[in-house]
């Protein structure tokens, strides 16, 4: 219990530092916020008059102090109103799960497919050790490491779109404009975990209790299923809970190199026209979301370690 209070007490403390960071962030940014949303609002306008900017300055506070600014935001927050979008006029959390969709089925089928392929050959290196597919195995979480998302999006779309003709190159809509965006993040999700799980199986094959098992004649596939498997799995587990919460967050880039409609997009249009809420509430929702993945993960590797529980752990 006491451990659980300090995690919630910290849990708030990271969100109200991220918010307020960010808060400042973009009350103090250079420039008027009063015609970027005019502009927002009226794209098509050649000039705003001034009665307008003077209409949006009182509408949305924007000659308060910081300190009234922020503690009536926040207060909103507490309140569960995130309040509506300077560009739009939209609740800011309708806007939001408008695009929720799109970037939630790109993430899941890329951490899906990512997770195949990396337990596929991190199986067979660590059955094999030092054998040609384990080298293989090496190389391709490596170089796939190394490799910045973006980089590796424009190399398929080159590949795929421009060349091959098979795919389509951006956009939203069918399965096929979801191939390339979740082949890119899959492949990174694929480098990143054949390193670790390819540790941890190897790290499992090599206790003690598995060379008196094979003295007993039991085979290295059972071997493997029953116990390699389940030895790995907790640390296996913690990483790929991580590996979720950076996915959310690559999303945004991969999004915006194939023009698809999520979170991506939307939070690159809010901050150019310097829609604070809609700013406020994505910063937000990609803190709450890693700080809650992070403490679940902790409470996995407790409930999977005795020797981390409350009152024997560190």
């Amino acid at each position: 219990m006491t451990h659980a209070l300090i995690r919630l007490t910290g849990l708030f403390v990271v969100i109200f530092g991220i918010a307020l960071i960010t808060f400042a962030l973009a009350h103090f940014a250079p420039g008027d916020k009063a015609q970027a949303i005019a502009h927002a609002r009226y794209p098509d306008a050649m000039g705003i008059p001034p009665q307008i900017l003077i209409d949006i300055r009182a509408e949305f506070r924007l000659d308060d102090p910081f300190h009234l600014h922020f503690l009536n935001w926040f207060g909103q927050v507490l309140r569960g109103d995130f309040g509506v979008s300077y560009s739009s006029g939209e609740r800011v959390w309708a806007i939001f799960l408008g695009s929720l969709g799109e970037t939630v089925t790109l993430t899941i089928t890329s951490l899906v497919f990512g997770l195949t392929g990396a337990f596929i050959l991190a199986s067979l290196a660590a059955r094999y050790p030092g054998s040609i597919i384990d080298r293989a195995a090496v190389v391709i979480a490596s170089v796939g490491a190394a490799m910045p998302g973006f980089w590796l999006a424009l190399l398929l779309i080159l590949a795929f779109a421009v060349h091959l003709q098979w795919l389509p190159a951006y956009g939203t809509g069918t399965a096929a404009h979801l191939v390339l965006p979740a082949l890119t993040l899959a492949l990174w999700v694929m480098a990143s975990q054949t390193r670790l799980l390819r540790s941890f199986f190897l790290d499992a094959r090599a206790q003690p209790f598995m060379e008196t098992l094979r003295l007993r004649g039991h085979s290295e596939s059972e071997l493997f299923y029953r116990h390699t498997l389940r030895h790995a799995m907790a640390p296996a587990l913690t990483m790929i809970g991580l590996d979720f919460a950076s996915l959310m967050e690559g999303a945004i880039i991969i999004e915006l190199t194939f023009a698809r409609s999520g979170i991506g997009s939307l939070f690159a249009a809010s901050v150019l026209s310097r829609d604070l809420p809609l700013v406020m509430f994505l910063v937000m929702f990609f803190a709450v979301i890693y700080v809650l993945i992070n403490t679940s993960v902790e409470l996995v590797q407790r409930l999977s370690d005795p020797r981390m529980s409350e009152g024997n752990g560190p």
